[in-house]
C-alpha cells in the first residue's frame, strides 16, 4: 500500500506532464494479442499547494477503474472517464507518472479539495486585508502627527509626547559601495541588531531588526529603508585635500624644487601630528609601524644628528598617509616615536615626523554633501502568522546644514530626486466597494520648483514651493496612476515649507514638509546669492484606491 507522502511526490512529478490521457493504440505481445498502450494523464488542472495536496492513490484497488461517463475521486483528485467510449483505467507509477488506458481521462481538483483551497485563499485575502488595514491606520497616525516622532521614535504610552531617542543613521561610502549603519539607543549588547536585508538599487537599502518571540509567540520586527545620493569618494591630489596642505620644507636644501630661485623655501612635505587622534592617527600606516597581536609597542627612530653635517642619520620609512604612498622622515631635533597597539593601529606619535607624498599621489575625499530619506516601521506577527503594523515614521535629512534664511535668494530653481515610503493599495468592485487590499513599500520620483524673491517673480508666487511626486513603483507590482501635487500653504523665507499633498481625492488632502540645505552665502566677487543645493522632506497622501506616507530628497538642477 503506497503512503500519502509517496503518492504526493509521485503526483507532483507528474504535474509537469502536458499531454491529456486517452486510451487506444496497441502493441504486439506474445500470442499475437494487442495490449493497450497507456497514455499520460495531465494533472495541469490539479492545484499543487504543498501540504494540503493529497495524491491520487488507489483506494482498495490498484489501478483505479472508472466506467465510461463516470468519475472517481481519489485523495484530492477527481478523475473523469469520457462518456460514449471505453471504460478507463488509471495507474500511478512508482516514478510519479500517471497514465490511463481505455477512454479519455481528465483530472481536476475534487470538490472537497477545491472548497478547502477556496477557504484557505479567502482566509489569506482576509489576513492580507486586515494587515493592510493596520498599515493604513499607521499611515494615518503618522500623517496626523504635529510633532515628528522620527525613526524608531514611537509616542509614549499616553500618546501625547514623542520620544527623542530616535534610531541614528550613519552613512558612508568607499569604492566598494555604500554602507548604512543604524544605532538603536538604549539597546542591550545582546539585543538583535539591524541587518541589511536587501539592496534595492538606486542608493536604497532595506534593513531589518527582528526581536525574539515573547511568551505568547509574538515576534516584533522593525524595518527601515534608507535612500541616499552619496557618491563614491573622489581621488584628489594629496596637497589639495583639506588638512594635507604641504607645510614642511623638503629634505634637500640644495635643490630648488619649485623653481622660484630659492632652494630653502620649498614646502614639499606634510607635518604629521596627532591632532584629532581619532581622525589623524588612523591615516598613518607603514610596514615598520607594527606590533605583535595583543601587544602594544613603541618604536623609536633616529633623528638627523646636527653634529655630523656630512651624514644624514634621519630615519626614512616608506608608508602611506590617508591612502597616499610616500615617505615618513624623522625631521625634528629629537628621536621620533610611534606607538602601535595589538591590532596594528597607530595610537600615538611624537613630534618631528613629516610625510613627503610620492609624485602624483592622491587621497580619496569622501562625499560630504549627500541627502538621505526613507521610513521606519514596526510590525508584530503573532503565533498564527497574523501581521499587525504598529507604527510608521518617515524621515529626511542631509549631511550639510539646513538653511535658516532664504530671503536674499532671487529667481526660480528646480530640484529633481526620488522618494520612498510605504503604501496601501485597494482593489475595488464595480460598485466602488473595497474587494481587497495589499501593502508594501514604494519608490517614486520627486520634482519640485522653488520660487524665491525678486522682481521677476509675481508677488503672490514669491517664496513658495510646489512640486510633484509620481511614477510610483510598488513593491508588489500593483499597477497605479498615482501622483501627488505639493504646494506650500504660505510664503516662507526661513528655509522650510509646509503645505498640502493632494492625491486627487476631494476633501482628503495630505500634507508635506520640506527643508532646504546647503549655503546661500553671497559670492565674494560677484555678490550673487546661490540657490540652496538640495531640499528634503516628508509627505503623506490619499488616493481613490490607496494611501502613502513617505519622504523625498531632491537636488538643484543646472
Amino acid at each position: 500500500m503506497r503512503t500519502t507522502k509517496h503518492w504526493a511526490m509521485a503526483a507532483m512529478a507528474a504535474a509537469a506532464l502536458a499531454l491529456a490521457g486517452c486510451g487506444g493504440g496497441g502493441s504486439s505481445s506474445s500470442g499475437g494479442m494487442q495490449a493497450p498502450t497507456p497514455e499520460r494523464v495531465s494533472l495541469a488542472s490539479v492545484t499543487m499547494d504543498g501540504e494540503g495536496y493529497m495524491a491520487p492513490a488507489a483506494t482498495g484497488d490498484d489501478p483505479i477503474t472508472i466506467e465510461a461517463g463516470a468519475s472517481r475521486t481519489s485523495g484530492s483528485v477527481t478523475f473523469m472517464c469520457a462518456a460514449g467510449g471505453e471504460d478507463c483505467t488509471v495507474t500511478v507509477a512508482d516514478n510519479g507518472t500517471v497514465t490511463s488506458t481505455g477512454g479519455m481521462v481528465t483530472a481536476m481538483n475534487s470538490s472537497t479539495y477545491q472548497t478547502a483551497l477556496n477557504t484557505a485563499a479567502a482566509a489569506m485575502v482576509a489576513a492580507t486585508n486586515k494587515a493592510a488595514g493596520t498599515k493604513e491606520m499607521a499611515i494615518a497616525n503618522e500623517a496626523g502627527q504635529t510633532t515628528d516622532a522620527g525613526p524608531g521614535g514611537s509616542f509614549l504610552a499616553d500618546g501625547s509626547t514623542a520620544r527623542t531617542d530616535f534610531h541614528s543613521i550613519a552613512i558612508s561610502r568607499d569604492r566598494d559601495g555604500t554602507e548604512v549603519s543604524i544605532t538603536v539607543p538604549g539597546a542591550a549588547m545582546d539585543d538583535p541588531k539591524f541587518m541589511q536585508a536587501e539592496d534595492l538599487g538606486g542608493g536604497s537599502t532595506m534593513h531589518i531588526r527582528t526581536m525574539d518571540a515573547d511568551d505568547d509567540g509574538n515576534v516584533v520586527q522593525e524595518v527601515m529603508i534608507v535612500s541616499t545620493d552619496i557618491e563614491a569618494p573622489e581621488a584628489t591630489a594629496f596637497a589639495m585635500v583639506a588638512g594635507q596642505e604641504l607645510n614642511a620644507r623638503d629634505l634637500n636644501e640644495a635643490v630648488d624644487a619649485d623653481d622660484d630661485g630659492t632652494a630653502t623655501n620649498d614646502y614639499t612635505a606634510l607635518t604629521v601630528t596627532a591632532g584629532d587622534a581619532d581622525v589623524n592617527l588612523p591615516l598613518i600606516m607603514s610596514m615598520l609601524f607594527t606590533a605583535a597581536v595583543g601587544e602594544s609597542v613603541t618604536h623609536t627612530f633616529d633623528m638627523d644628528d646636527s653634529a655630523t653635517d656630512d651624514v644624514d642619520e634621519a630615519a626614512e620609512v616608506a608608508g602611506s598617509y590617508n591612502g597616499s604612498m610616500g615617505t615618513y622622515r624623522c625631521n625634528g631635533s629629537a628621536d621620533c616615536t610611534v606607538t602601535v597597539d595589538g591590532d596594528g593601529m597607530v595610537t600615538a606619535i611624537s613630534d618631528g615626523w613629516v610625510f613627503t607624498p610620492d609624485d602624483g599621489a592622491t587621497s580619496d575625499v569622501a562625499d560630504a554633501d549627500y541627502m538621505h530619506y526613507g521610513f521606519w516601521l514596526q510590525k508584530t506577527e503573532d503565533s498564527d502568522g497574523a501581521i499587525t503594523y504598529n507604527e510608521v515614521e518617515t524621515f529626511a535629512g542631509s549631511s550639510v546644514a539646513a538653511i535658516s534664511d532664504t530671503s536674499s535668494v532671487q529667481g526660480t530653481a528646480t530640484y529633481e530626486g526620488g522618494a520612498t515610503g510605504v503604501y496601501v493599495h485597494h482593489v475595488t468592485n464595480e460598485d466602488g466597494t473595497r474587494r481587497s487590499a495589499t501593502s508594501g513599500h514604494f519608490m517614486a520620483e520627486a520634482s519640485l520648483m522653488a520660487t524665491f524673491g525678486g522682481n521677476r517673480i509675481p508677488t503672490a508666487d514669491q517664496n513658495m514651493l510646489t512640486g510633484t511626486i509620481d511614477n510610483f513603483m510598488l513593491s508588489n507590482r500593483e499597477m497605479n496612476d498615482w501622483s501627488v501635487d505639493l504646494e506650500s500653504s504660505a510664503a516662507s523665507t526661513d528655509g522650510t515649507h509646509s503645505g498640502t499633498a493632494k492625491g486627487g481625492v476631494t476633501g482628503q488632502d495630505g500634507s508635506f514638509t520640506a527643508t532646504f540645505h546647503g549655503s546661500v552665502a553671497p559670492d565674494t566677487t560677484t555678490a550673487v546669492v546661490p540657490y540652496p543645493g538640495s531640499v528634503v522632506g516628508e509627505f503623506n497622501s490619499v488616493f481613490s484606491n490607496g494611501s502613502v506616507a513617505g519622504a523625498f530628497g531632491a537636488r538643484l538642477q543646472p
